[in-house]
């Protein structure tokens, strides 16, 4: 990605957190199946005083069937599915899946521990273009936790210290630099969580379980109109998610502090992404330019992300990439995040609108080699630059792609009704010099915004290029843009030390206060884009983020 703005310093993301699971009251089928942590095979494993273990109920349990987790920590433990089955919580209960186990039996030497007979081992098996320099170890899969709390994993013993560890893979030896005396010590042994990958299994359900400690990913989607609704998919060492079929939903999830990627989706047709919490992933730190943050998809047709609270994520929130479209990115909070909120990359044809984007650098919204965005009713705000819209030389040579119009050419970017907000870099920034072409053909069409500003000189207004050989310049006011471009004729330029907009943007309320220059100012919405966001079409509405 070519951009000219400066990255922010990278959020500090936390080496332990407490997560629970939802609190989830799901009714209990009749002839259901019911398993605990200490389940016994000589139990009848029909009602929840008499489980079994997982094992058994999974191939016991006929098609169709619902199969309940009893609270407690399940070690271990991998699931394959191989026919369709609703995997969930027993009633106000927390049930965790780990791909862990208890580590004991350790030895001290010198001034680290060693635990002898050690046979698990998770080493690179990624692009290397997915790892930062700075980085070498964010590929090593292998995870261990004290207390709770994950040590660092390091390439020799010799650099075993406190708050780290090391995996003799060849000798069968784990190293830890910490004292596990009284503490509680687990390791990964397990790549995979629930695995639900064969065609059997498609229209199953995963609703109100945890899982964590899998090396590669808490579950892996291969199968067809999946649903995974309120489970907490935490400390994984590649993705809390993975999903590589069409028709999934993940829906009320907390995806939280895996290594690289919260929601990995390829070729995931019709993902429907949507109120899960999607924060302080990429723990491992792996380049944020590549495959690492929040939300991406790749190769997908008609990807919905709708009403999601992304935040503190260590690269991009939301991320639409190479050739995906017909993309649906409404209603979300996007926050803090350490790269872009959301960006639309080498794609073609998404409606992005009514999202509240705060706080992310480079960009808020970036457009990127991609044609067809809709920009509509978004609150940008506090963002390096609010809205980033870019132009490379790299286009499509795909003759299929090409001809459904997947050029990666920006082209036909419409921006109407959004509120940018006091940027710390600018507020609208597409510049042409990346291949000496005006501003105008990425971004034809851009009305019925506001721009805030606390100064009349800072930050800049628009970063434009008005021809080729004039690729790059700058507009503090909407009035000397208007008047260059012809476009932005019925939008608002307000500079004011005081706030006229929201009830409290210091607070990241960015709702519209009594008299607000918003309200009522926006231009009536197109059908698609008002049904996308759940409003009225053909009507006036507000500036910026419509629903919340």
């Amino acid at each position: 990605m070519t951009v000219s703005l400066a990255i922010a310093s990278v959020p500090r993301i936390a080496t332990s957190a407490t997560l629970n699971i939802k609190s989830t009251s799901y009714s209990i089928p009749s002839g259901s199946f019911f398993v605990s942590p200490t389940g016994s095979e000589s139990n009848t494993g029909r009602s929840a005083n008499s489980p079994w273990p997982v094992a058994k109920a999974l191939s016991a349990a006929p098609n169709g069937a619902t199969i309940v987790f009893r609270g407690g920590t399940y070690r271990n433990l991998r699931l394959p599915l191989n026919k369709r089955l609703t995997l969930q919580a027993y009633p106000n209960e927390q049930p965790w899946l780990k791909g862990s186990i208890v580590v004991e039996g350790w030895v001290q030497e010198g001034n680290i521990w060693r635990k002898d007979g050690w046979n698990h081992s998770f080493p690179p098996n990624q692009q290397p273009r997915a790892i930062d320099p700075k980085f070498p170890m964010a590929g090593h899969r292998d995870m261990v936790y004290i207390n709770g709390v994950a040590l660092k994993q390091v390439g020799s013993k010799a650099r075993v210290a406190p708050g780290t560890f090391y995996v003799d893979a060849r000798n069968k030896k784990l190293y830890i630099g910490s004292n596990p005396s009284g503490k509680t010590v687990e390791a990964t042994t397990q790549e995979e969580g629930i695995v639900v990958w064969n065609s059997a299994s498609a229209g199953s359900v995963i609703r109100g379980l945890g899982l964590a400690h899998y090396a590669n990913e808490g579950i892996k989607i291969g199968a067809a109109n999946v649903t995974v609704e309120n489970n907490t998919l935490a400390w994984n060492g590649l993705n809390g998610i993975s999903v590589m079929s069409g028709g999934a939903k993940l829906q009320g999830n907390v995806i939280s502090y895996n290594g690289r990627m919260g929601v990995s989706g390829i070729r995931a047709h019709r993902l429907l992404l949507e109120n899960n919490t999607i924060s302080h992933n990429n723990t491992e730190n792996f380049s944020q330019s590549w495959s690492a943050g929040g939300a991406k998809v790749i190769w997908t047709d008609g990807a919905v992300m709708r009403g999601n609270t992304v935040h503190n994520n260590r690269s991009i929130g939301l991320w639409i990439d190479e050739s995906s479209t017909n993309s649906t990115v409404v209603n979300n909070t996007v926050r803090n995040n350490s790269s872009n909120g959301i960006s639309m990359e080498i794609s073609h044809k998404a409606i992005i609108a009514s999202n509240v984007v705060t706080g992310n650098a480079p960009a808020g919204i970036i457009i990127l080699n991609s044609s067809s965005a809709r920009i509509y009713n978004n609150t940008l705000a506090r963002n390096q630059a609010n809205l980033l819209v870019q132009e490379t030389s790299r286009n499509n040579t795909k003759s299929n792609e090409i001809a459904k119009g997947i050029t990666w050419i920006t082209r036909n970017t419409v921006v109407k009704n959004n509120i940018f907000w006091n940027s710390t870099g600018t507020m609208f920034f597409a510049p042409g010099c990346a291949v000496k072409e005006p501003s105008n053909l990425m971004v034809p069409i851009t009305n019925n915004n506001a721009h805030y500003r606390t100064s009349a000189s800072r930050p800049i207004n628009f970063i434009w290029g008005l021809n080729g050989n004039q690729c790059s310049q700058s507009f503090s006011s909407l009035a000397s843009f208007r008047s260059a471009t012809g476009l932005e004729a019925n939008s608002l330029d307000i500079v004011s030390t005081s706030d006229p907009f929201f009830v409290n943007a210091a607070a990241d309320d960015f709702r519209l206060k009594s008299g607000s220059p918003a309200l009522g100012r926006g231009e009536p919405l197109p059908a698609d884009i008002a049904s996308a966001i759940g409003v009225a079409a053909g009507s006036p509405v507000n500036l910026g983020a419509l629903r919340f």
